[in-house]
């Protein structure tokens, strides 16, 4: 058993008066639970992941999630007024007891703190070392300072909960307070087995900011928090020169893949029709067959319906591979006709290849999310990564984006994506690319396998910051992905349709358009003379009305006319103006 670790462990008891079902509630598009363990999993320092649960299902979803939960907790632990420390304390006994672990410390992690981060745990570990304390707890600033908190008597009215320092002070003059926010609690394990407390003379606090700080006890809570999640800023991608996400231009790829039917002729016209529809890049599919399936590998149904029933997925494939001379030539080709050349590697060595290529993103298909070694591979190249996400749950996608984070890789775009050729549209579900960026913090896109442009052209209307889409010369080549991919036309189309939505988007900021002053000088009405007025007449409401044009005294200001007098005689039918009245 290794002396020198730390264990972290989560508390979830199955019932909840606030939220029922609360630890594995849905935040984000994952269970709330599911935020404590991804922290712990992708902190440096931490050895173990464990729940303590008295609940199955919790305890499914979080072995789902990469937790282990080696016990279920004794039920007279999980009642509600059982105490934190007994549980903790049966936690760590059943731990050294079964001879999984001594750890050096203990850091406990409540799952109704979901926001808290890796690097918050970093910098716990890295705090008690340094200072040599017992334990580090979690604090957040106080929502409201002591000396202005209230409480409520018995009668109903509200005193102080502390008296106010002498003197009159603004809230902006006191000094700051804290309240421990339940996020982090780091012990050491022989001060956590002999003094039974978290906190001892010799504790030290960690401030965290108020959006980590946050604890769901209510569904309000959940609703900001899903709020937080929203608008917490993304960081964008880096891609030859260019920004790549949210209030960018959207990054479009036309996706050539084999529909060059193992024939360089033909991907140097793909290439043509990519710039001509204005792409930002052409990507095609660099793999060994042999390597990349075994002779057994059956045709996919998709497959069997374009090139025959009969043969294997390795005879399909290995007419479509390229060699690396015919892949330079394209490169140099693309570079000839001022757009970007991508290429998805499928193993270890074309990936080599196309990063001695000079490939500036990798693009990684949706097959290969369950690949830990292979993503691991590509991210310690240091560029950025566009991954598929087609046929994964939220579990394996939450896995691969582990498996890419360990190694340091922050530059990731993620893409919603429907591994069906054609897709339905109607099994897009572009709602989880929103899911997507409010889980794992990255730009989203979409890589369509739909028929049409309609899909595609809602995705980049919801946010998505990539979008990848099939092209052939003709939808009746010979080959496995010519019919579900777009003709020439339909790709112009779409590359035209993305530049409109990205347009008709805006600023958000409710705004009248320049183009709209003529229009509503023609819609809007004025206040007119409902009768002829005579000077010094004080009006009243029945003598004004509304009319067009609206290029006088608008409607919304009748209250200021009424009451004043008439300077002048004002006809009946005339838009009445400030002057004419005192």
């Amino acid at each position: 058993m290794s002396e020198r670790t730390v264990l972290a462990l989560i508390t979830a008891r199955g019932g909840s008066k606030g939220i029922p079902g609360k630890n594995i509630a849905p935040l984000g598009g994952k269970p709330l639970i599911a935020w404590s363990i991804e922290a712990a999993r992708r902190s440096r320092h931490v050895s173990r992941v464990v729940v303590s649960t008295d609940d199955e299902e919790i305890a499914r979803v979080s072995r789902a999630w990469g937790a282990e939960v080696p016990f279920m907790r004794p039920r007279e632990l999980a009642l509600d007024h059982s105490p934190h420390i007994p549980v903790i304390l049966h936690a760590v006994e059943w731990m050294e007891l079964h001879g999984q672990c001594r750890p050096e410390y203990v850091l406990l992690l409540q799952p109704t703190s979901p926001l808290r981060r890796s690097e918050d745990i970093d910098a716990a570990v890295e705090l008690i070392r340094e200072r040599g304390a017992d334990s580090v707890i979690g604090v957040g600033e106080a929502a409201s300072h002591p000396y202005l908190a209230k409480r409520i008597r018995e009668d109903g009215w509200m005193e102080d909960f502390t008296p106010k320092p002498e003197g009159y002070l603004s809230r902006q003059s006191l000094p700051p307070a804290f309240a421990i926010n339940g996020a982090i609690y780091l012990v050491r394990r022989d001060v956590l087995m002999e003094r039974k407390a978290l906190q001892t003379e010799r504790s030290v606090v960690y401030v965290m900011p108020p959006e980590r700080s946050l604890d769901i006890d209510t569904p309000w809570d959940l609703h900001l928090a899903e709020l937080i999640l929203r608008d917490r800023a993304v960081e964008r991608v880096q891609l030859a020169g260019r920004e790549i996400g949210p209030d960018r231009p959207c990054f479009i790829i036309a996706e050539a893949g084999v529909n060059h039917n193992g024939d360089p002729e033909l991907a140097r016209r793909l290439i043509d029709v990519a710039v001509e529809a204005g792409a930002d890049a052409v990507k095609f599919q660099t793999f060994k067959a042999e390597r990349l399936m075994t002779p057994s590998a059956p045709k996919a149904a998709y497959q069997k319906a374009s090139t025959g029933p009969t043969g294997s997925q390795l005879d399909v494939i290995r007419k479509l591979e390229l060699s690396g001379e015919v892949f330079r030539s394209l490169r140099d080709y693309c570079v000839k006709k001022g757009i970007l050349f991508l290429s998805t590697p499928f193993d270890e060595e074309s990936a080599d290849f196309l990063d001695e290529l000079g490939v500036p993103v990798f693009k990684i298909p949706s097959g290969e999310i369950t690949n830990p070694s292979f993503l691991a591979h590509v991210a310690r190249k240091g560029k950025p990564i566009i991954l598929s996400t087609g046929m994964a749950d939220e579990v394996e996608v939450a896995r691969a984006v582990e498996a890419i984070r360990a190694t340091g890789h922050t530059q990731l775009i993620l893409l919603q994506c429907t591994s069906a050729y054609p897709a339905d549209p109607g099994d897009a579900n572009l709602r989880a690319m929103l899911t997507l960026g409010q889980s794992f913090g990255v730009a989203v896109g979409y890589s369509d396998h739909t028929l049409g442009v309609e899909t595609a052209l809602a995705a980049v209307a919801l946010g998505a910051c990539v979008v990848e889409k099939h092209f052939t010369l003709d939808r009746n080549l010979p080959g496995p992905d010519h019919q579900a991919s777009a003709e020439p036309a339909e790709l112009a189309a779409l590359v035209r349709g993305i530049r409109c939505v990205e347009k008709a988007l805006g600023d958000g900021r409710k705004a009248p358009a320049a183009a709209e002053a003529d229009t509503a000088a023609v819609a809007r009405k004025s206040l007119v003379a409902a009768v002829d007025i005579p000077a010094g007449t004080v009006l009243t409401e029945a003598m004004i009305t509304a009319k067009r044009p609206g290029t006088g005294i608008p409607p919304a200001e009748a209250g200021r006319v009424v009451g004043r007098e008439a300077v002048r005689d004002i006809h009946k039918g005339e838009i009445i103006a400030w002057e004419v009245m005192k």
